[in-house]
């Protein structure tokens, strides 16, 4: 499914948005979401309200797509990020990952 989103001066230049709502816990790839991003039929919207925990493992496949993403010059942006999972965003400070989330990005940590 798809969404329309306008541009900030409400130009009617518009942008389909794939919207993926990911099934619980991230604990590994998934297939489902590189399929799409692979498609490269837009911008991708990943919805956490189901996802209450998330691996190491998730956490590197998260960074990788994203990665992969900028090089196709595809947005992808988080929603409904539970508490648990906004937490380990945080403490892991990833930019890529903390950017698609909406949080600020301050730079290196020491």
């Amino acid at each position: 499914m798809t969404e329309k989103k306008k541009s900030k001066d409400s130009s009617i230049a518009t942008k389909d948005v794939a919207q993926f709502r990911l099934p619980g816990p991230l604990v590994k790839s998934l297939d489902e979401v590189d399929k799409l991003l692979a498609a490269g039929s837009g911008d991708l919207n990943l919805d956490f309200s189901d996802c209450t925990f998330i691996s190491v493992e998730g956490l590197e496949w998260l960074e990788e797509m994203l990665l992969r993403a900028q090089s196709k010059g595809v947005s992808i942006s988080f929603s409904n990020v539970t508490p648990s999972v906004y937490k380990v965003f945080k403490v892991a400070h990833i930019d890529s990952v903390m950017g698609a989330c909406g949080l600020p990005i301050s730079g290196p940590v020491c």
